[in-house]
């Protein structure tokens, strides 16, 4: 349902921060998975130029840069690194490299008073030279004192080492937890999915499958940073896996400034603000191009620095147009608005942290921010972002709706100012009929009963169709202008009729009428109109010897119904109407009723049923 006033706005506001916090809560105690793990201590140090393994150990002794919280952050950086740690298992255990996003990792140990490499993987090699079949990077420790050395390689890119020590009893449970995590984040994601594709097919708007496209690519990218893309979709392509986080993370903005520029509506400054979001659009499209294009391994490390770094300038300023869009749209849908302001800083507070991993800042929570910070906020957004399209739906109806009542309003305005001077009209050209051209038969049959004293039976023809012409006119002026319509109503004007109707011997007309309150003038003087016009059909061509004329009203229904019968020839269905036909069945759209016509050899039946509108509508 709608937001109908400000008053719910800070109930929106207070259950977006509530909704924040369970979500951080949630996720984190979801995510803290440290009762299976130790965090060894280990040194770090730069290999700035090309070092041996033996070079490397005295580097690292030398720089004694202890890491003891078990997180290491380089931040961007131009050289590989080297990592040592001791370790001490009393059982089979695992070193974890908590980072499925190293380009080139080498373990070497010791044998025989010479390091020796005993392991080589990372995204530039096929995902199957990873020993355990996990995104991660795994080492199997037997019990006993070791120490390892390690070269891990990230030039160009952002690099943080997550090293963790966890027991083969614990390695099960450990992975089980993370992946009961990730399912919940599908299981959500397939479920928003479904609910948008539903909503584009059955509504047909377009924002839906931008913001379903948004969606799948966001997950691309997701699935990407946990390194599932590179386990399950694309294995034997490690040249894509470096390509693929950025690549993803590129189509994704593409469709969430498409989804922006549709949600909303800025009056007159529209365009530009599209012209921005185009142009953004076109850099994000090239650079992905180029960047598929680009062979990631041989690229120097200062050309990786400067594209992500770019990369990092184009997000932020397509940050800077949704907010921008968010700013100019809360002036006139402020409730839809705040939607997309709260879905947008639920997610940007994560966007920020994963671009600060990316810099030399260290700790348990930049892990968190960095692995599945993204998902939480993601899903936040997401979710808040479904509602906020709902909000819009409903908003957009209702403005259509009164859009609609309006110019309804207006055209039922503009047809009543019509109908009133045809009435007007009409009333002049009776008053000209019965005042000039009746006052003039009148003084005709005086002058002529004057002159033709001499002569009777001429006088007596004269004075008989000089009544029957005055009569006639009468008749055509009293149909022209129901002078008591709006004194009496239409019950007591047709009932009047029906007395003068009956007067002739042509047709037995009946009247019946259930009638108990009055209506607008409108609406009675189009049913009076349609009442004279199928009695002139039938005078004219049913050659019919009685009508049955009924109106009764049905409260429950909200309906009035005029009935019109006659005993005549009828005729045929499909035969071509006239104007006569063609006025009534105007008049009958115009009181938003239907008629339904019923014609045979015995006779015809009209039936027209209107909405009871009351007189003080």
């Amino acid at each position: 349902m709608l937001l109908k006033s400000n008053t719910k706005i800070p109930l929106l506001v207070t259950g977006s921060i509530l909704f924040f916090f369970f979500m951080l809560l949630g996720s984190f105690q979801l995510t803290n998975f440290s009762r299976y793990f130790n965090k060894p201590v280990f040194l770090v140090a730069p290999d700035s130029t090309g070092y041996t393994p033996e070079k490397a150990v005295q580097s690292l002794q030398e720089r004694n840069e202890k890491i003891k919280d078990g997180f290491f952050n380089a931040g961007f950086t131009k050289q590989a690194w080297w990592v040592m740690v001791r370790t001490e298992p009393t059982e089979d255990s695992w070193i974890q490299i908590a980072n499925p996003h190293i380009n080139d990792i080498r373990i070497y140990e010791q044998q025989g008073g010479k390091w020796e490499e005993v392991y080589k993987s990372g995204d530039y090699y096929p995902y199957e030279q990873r020993i355990l079949d996990d995104p991660d990077f795994w080492y199997p420790v037997k019990p006993a004192v070791h120490t390892y050395l390690m070269r891990i390689d990230k030039k160009g890119e952002s690099l943080n080492v997550p090293l963790r020590l966890v027991t083969e009893r614990s390695l099960a449970p450990y992975l089980s937890d993370r992946n009961f995590f990730n399912g919940i984040f599908i299981g959500w994601v397939i479920l928003l999915l479904l609910l948008n594709s539903f909503l584009w097919i059955s509504l047909k708007d377009h924002i839906h499958l931008f913001y379903s496209l948004y969606v799948a690519f966001s997950v691309c990218w997701i699935i990407s940073q946990w390194g599932i893309g590179f386990r399950n979709f694309w294995p034997d392509l490690p040249s894509f896996t470096s390509k693929s986080r950025p690549f993803f993370s590129n189509i994704s903005y593409i469709f969430l400034l498409e989804l922006t520029a549709r949600f909303f509506t800025i009056p007159n400054t529209q365009r530009h603000y599209t012209k921005a979001i185009r142009l953004l659009q076109i850099l994000l499209l090239v650079s992905s191009i180029g960047l598929l294009l680009t062979d990631i391994p041989s690229s120097g490390p200062l050309l990786r620095y400067g594209y992500l770094t770019t990369m990092n300038i184009i997000w932020l300023l397509a940050l800077g147009i949704i907010i921008l869009f968010i700013w100019k749209g809360y002036k006139t849908q402020k409730q839809l608005s705040l939607f997309f302001l709260i879905a947008f800083c639920f997610f940007s507070i994560y966007i920020v942290l994963l671009l600060l991993s990316q810099y030399n800042i260290g700790s348990d929570w930049m892990f968190y921010a960095n692995m599945y910070g993204s998902p939480v906020g993601f899903l936040g957004e997401s979710t808040i972002l479904s509602f906020g399209l709902t909000q819009r739906y409903n908003f957009y109806k209702r403005e259509k709706e009164q859009a609609m009542q309006a110019l309804e309003k207006e055209k039922r305005a503009a047809a009543d100012k019509i109908i009133q001077t045809q009435e007007e009209e009409r009333n002049r050209l009776a008053r000209e009929l019965h005042d000039g051209l009746g006052g003039l038969l009148g003084g005709i049959r005086m002058g002529a009963h004057h002159r033709l004293k001499p002569y009777p039976a001429e006088q007596e023809w004269i004075a008989e169709q000089l009544d029957l012409a005055v009569t006639d006119l009468r008749n055509i002026a009293h149909d022209l202008m129901p002078v008591q319509l709006q004194e009496q109503g239409l019950d007591r004007v047709l009932e009047k009729a029906v007395a003068r109707w009956n007067m002739g011997d042509e047709l037995k007309v009946h009247y019946n009428s259930s009638i108990k309150q009055r209506y607008p003038l409108r609406t009675e003087a189009a049913l009076y109109r349609i009442v004279l016009e199928l009695m002139h059909n039938i005078k004219k061509h049913a050659d019919a010897t009685e009508v049955n004329i009924e109106i009764w009203e049905e409260e429950k229904k909200q309906r009035l119904t005029l009935l019109v019968e006659d005993n005549g020839k009828g005729f045929e269905a499909g035969k071509e109407e006239g104007i006569g036909w063609k006025s009534i069945r105007q008049r009958v759209q115009y009181m938003e009723g239907k008629i339904n016509i019923d014609s045979s050899h015995r006779g015809t039946t009209v039936i027209i049923e209107i909405f009871m509108e009351k007189e003080n509508a």
